[in-house]
């Protein structure tokens, strides 16, 4: 996938996280997604879709999310994945 120029591009441990909007409703249901990528190859990609006040919520959500992921990862290098308990 392209870099999206609405993207908030935040480094974090090495990785970067690629966070954007993807749709927003007239009841304030935002979805968000972000893209992580470490040495500049896409390893994960994260999505939600819930009620919030803003965009700027949505990518701080998302953005958090990423993080929890990239923190798990480092903790456990040999798993390939996050526990979803981590991501909700």
């Amino acid at each position: 996938m392209e870099y999206d120029r609405d993207s908030v591009r935040l480094s974090y441990h090495g990785w970067e996280i690629r966070s954007h909007l993807t749709g927003v409703s007239f009841d304030g249901t935002v979805a968000a997604g972000a893209m992580l990528y470490f040495e500049e190859t896409c390893q994960c990609h994260i999505i939600s879709c819930r009620k919030f006040a803003d965009g700027g919520d949505a990518i701080h959500s998302i953005e958090t999310r990423a993080s929890l992921w990239i923190d798990g990862r480092e903790s456990n290098p040999r798993t390939s994945h996050v526990e979803p308990s981590l991501l909700s």
